[in-house]
């Protein structure tokens, strides 16, 4: 069934005559076609969008940038590319999460050295309040620690429970990357 552009408007126009409180949030989505090229790895397309004069910046339909699609499923290449392009590196997700935060979590060493290379600011803070830097702790990547660290990463920075990247690391007995946080 084709939904045309009166049926859309006949529709709205019916559920702004009634109550507030019957009123239905209608969200008529439209493809990205950039957003969804980063995140699928086309870079052949996210260069041909850009070309065309897509912003880099560009959203999916759930608000991530797609910077942080590319970096999230380890495209480093269509990342430097976006980064190029002027795409900022520290666009965030719902959960105020960064596009370095993703490749650290997910251990993508190329992503997050593009991003280091880009400016990413280090040393932003999800919603939890944590780190990149946290984050490698966790996850016990001892490389991507380093990388954090040379970069300038705080390593004194503590979450929303008051625990440094040392703590984490600890916590999880993480021995590489606790002796590489106290180097």
């Amino acid at each position: 069934m084709t939904i045309t552009r009166r049926a859309v408007l006949a529709a709205i126009s019916a559920f702004s005559a009634t109550p507030a409180w019957a009123q239905m949030n209608i969200e008529i989505r439209q493809r990205r076609p950039l957003a969804e090229a980063a995140r699928d790895g086309n870079l052949e397309l996210v260069r041909q969008r850009l070309n065309a004069g897509d912003s880099p910046n560009q959203p999916d339909l759930d608000f991530r940038p797609a910077l942080l699609l590319a970096a999230a499923n380890n495209f480093p290449d269509i990342v430097r590319l976006l980064l190029e392009n002027r795409a900022s590196p520290d666009g965030r997700d719902r959960d105020n999460r960064t596009a370095l935060m993703w490749a650290t979590e997910r251990g993508h060493l190329r992503v997050v050295e593009e991003l280091i290379r880009g400016k990413a600011k280090l040393d932003l803070d999800d919603r939890t309040g944590s780190t990149a830097l946290m984050i490698a702790a966790r996850e016990g990547n001892t490389r991507i620690v380093e990388m954090l660290l040379r970069g300038g990463a705080d390593k004194n920075k503590t979450d929303s429970t008051g625990r440094t990247a040392l703590d984490i690391a600890q916590a999880g007995n993480k021995r590489g990357v606790v002796d590489a946080l106290r180097r």
